[in-house]
Order: C-alpha cells, then structure tokens, then sequence
C-alpha cells in the first residue's frame, strides 16, 4: 500500500505465484500438417463486458465534448476487440495458471526470474516448449490457436474520464519476495472505474463481441487448459484485457457457446449454460496434469466474483 499525504492508497493489483515445480516442456505437435488422433477445431461464444472496454489505437482524436480523446479500436469501421489482444490476455491466464515460462520480460523482471522460467527458445527440430508457448507460440514457433477480431455485436461508445497511467516501476521492492525473485505475475482486480481527467472512448459495460477461435493439433488436456484460461472451470473467472486495467476497466465474461472437434470425422459439441456435457468434464479433467494448483488457486482469488474493488484516483 502506498501513502500519499495522510492517505492510503491501496494498489488495485496482485500477484500469481509462479509454480514451486518450475516449468514443464515437451516437444510442440507442429503446425505444418495435421496430425491423425489430435483435435482440430473451433470455440464461438460471446465476450460481455462486465466494466467499460477500451483497447486504444495510440493516437488521439478530436471531437466536441471532449474535445479530445484516445479512441478505441475499430476495424472496417467496426469496433472490435482485436484478435491479438484478446490472445495476449487470455495467454497471460494460461501462462500464470500452468507450468509455463514467464515470456514477456523487463529488464528487472530477468535480473530477478530464477533461471527455470527463462523464456522458451526455438533451438532446433527437438525444441521443448511450456504449454504456453505450444500452444500460443514462440520466437521461431507459430502456436496452435489462432484468434478472430472480436466484433461489437450489441452496446455502443461512450466517453470515461480515467485517471492520467504510468508505466508500472518493475525496480521496485514490491515486485520481489524476501528472497529478491520476482514474486509472480501481476494481475489487476475487478471492480469500480476510477474518475480522472484523461478522457476515454470505451464500449460501454454490457456491450458484447462476438468470440470465435481455431485450434489445431491439441490434445485434451490442452484444450481443457485453454478452455479453462477461457474461464470455463468450476469456478468461474472473466477476463481482464485493454490499456486501462490499472484503473478497473476491461473486464470481460467470456461465454462459450459451442466447441467443434473433429479428428478424420466431424464432431460437433453444442454447449449452453443449464448442461454439463461429458466431454467438457473429461477435457477439463485432463488439464489437471498442466495446471499448477497453487497459481491456479491463486488467480481465483484475484479475480473472485463478489469481491468488488475500487481502483484509487491518486497515483500508485
């Protein structure tokens, strides 16, 4: 907690410990061809956003009230929520959830990451990979999921005044154990927006994008991981993703509607709220041998449903 005059501020963070059994790799499938008695296929559903949704275009557009203000994404003049940010943050639930390398990296960050989670590298036809990287890809290295655009289908823009956001300070003594590692991976709470002055064009809350996503050579206990990175467990978790996390927007439930599998023959998977079909239970059983139960249990936590949070205004 940081103090600003007489007053606290919590931070509207916390950290997901990294596994105590380091990281596990195993040689990737490939992706130049489709292998007999592994899954192909597809996941649809819808992404409703919880808080408001910005993912920003890095520059700044004029308007009237605002006068100015960062715009959101959009795509053929659609607003989307692009494919590679949507990637970006469900890899990074994966990642944190499983025995996986930590591949995005600061300069502090790699001086204090004990040597086992050191990022993935392609070094030849044999390579080992985390699940992560198998599955999202690595430097040399494609992956095995591929992520649509995801396009507003219901809701509209409106302006956020959010407070002004810095770059985290990684170097800080916060960020490490009383050992000096690297205490785990950061994640933002759910909660309330915080009002500032830096003025935001979001989607508003309850707007909803349309989800689609294609796999390609995965076992089962890799589509269980990614379904449940998706949220899909037993206890449910939305996603956090956008440039304005810090301040408590870009929260987002995830609801998948149908898995499509197919291995030589098509076999399709209808999937809604009121059933437990069996093969959700099975995959979701086999990920169990992926998953780091500490940093699973971790991350749960975290983002807790009825645990709401209000994000400071001040700096932190």
């Amino acid at each position: 907690m940081a103090t600003y005059g007489h007053q606290p501020v919590e931070k509207p963070y916390d950290f997901v410990p990294l596994p105590k059994d380091g990281v596990k790799r195993t040689p990737p499938a490939g992706h130049h061809m489709l292998r007999p008695g592994l899954l192909q296929g597809s996941i649809e559903g819808e992404l409703i956003a919880s808080t408001p949704i910005h993912i920003g275009t890095g520059g700044i557009e004029v308007g009237k009230e605002p006068p100015l203000f960062k715009a959101h994404f959009r795509s053929g003049g659609n607003a989307v929520v692009p494919g590679s940010s949507l990637k970006g943050a469900v890899r990074s639930v994966l990642e944190a959830i499983s025995y996986s390398c930590v591949r995005v990296q600061s300069r502090d960050t790699r001086r204090f990451l004990p040597r086992a989670f050191e990022a993935c590298e392609i070094t030849g036809p044999s390579t080992s990979l985390c699940p992560a990287c198998r599955l999202f890809g690595a430097m040399g290295y494609e992956g095995q999921i591929r992520f649509a655009d995801a396009v507003l289908i219901k809701g509209g823009f409106r302006y956020l005044s959010v407070p002004s956001l810095f770059p985290p300070r990684t170097d800080a003594r916060l960020y490490r154990d009383r050992n000096g590692r690297v205490r785990g991976r950061k994640f933002y709470f759910h909660g309330q927006p915080a009002s500032g002055n830096l003025p935001l064009e979001v989607c508003a809350a309850a707007s909803v994008f349309r989800l689609r996503l294609h796999f390609s050579n995965l076992v089962e206990s890799e589509l269980g991981l990614l379904l449940l990175a998706l949220g899909q467990g037993d206890s449910p978790m939305d996603l956090k993703l956008g440039g304005a996390k810090p301040v408590c927007c870009g929260s987002m439930e995830v609801q998948v509607k149908t898995v499509q599998t197919r291995d030589g023959t098509s076999d399709a998977l209808d999937w809604d709220s009121t059933g437990c079909p069996e093969k959700r239970v099975r995959w979701l059983a086999a990920a169990r041998e992926l998953v780091a139960p500490e940093s699973l249990k971790a991350l749960q936590s975290i983002w807790a449903p009825g645990r709401p949070h209000t994000c400071p205004s001040l700096p932190y």
